[in-house]
């Protein structure tokens, strides 16, 4: 009759009731599947759209560009909605003032 319910409503709460009864490299392990588990997206929309927009970026002409600029390509292209909002001529002033070679050739 007066039998309370355990439950657990975060994953440090699991982790804290597993504790006693499993090794140390068995609660690494929970800990890493539950934290991916936290992390992995509802759906596969994000991925389907990455490569949905490397079809269209990685073209013939550009089939020579190395992977970290096709990469960097591919998350503005992806976030093209973030990348939107930016200010280009912020963004070219911050540039230029970083280095003094920079500011004598662009001349600021």
């Amino acid at each position: 009759m007066g039998e309370s319910k355990n439950t657990a409503s975060t994953v440090q709460d699991i982790i804290t009731a597993i504790r006693p009864v499993m090794s140390m490299k068995v609660i690494d392990e929970v800990k890493r599947l539950l934290t991916l588990l936290v992390v992995l997206p509802a759906s596969t929309a994000t991925a389907e759209r990455s490569f949905s927009a490397l079809r269209r970026l990685k073209t013939f002409l550009r089939s020579t560009m190395a992977a970290e600029r096709l990469n960097s390509i591919c998350v503005l292209h992806v976030n093209s909605d973030r990348t939107d909002e930016l200010d280009l001529n912020d963004i070219a002033t911050q540039f230029i003032t970083a280095k003094d070679k920079r500011k004598a050739f662009f001349g600021l």
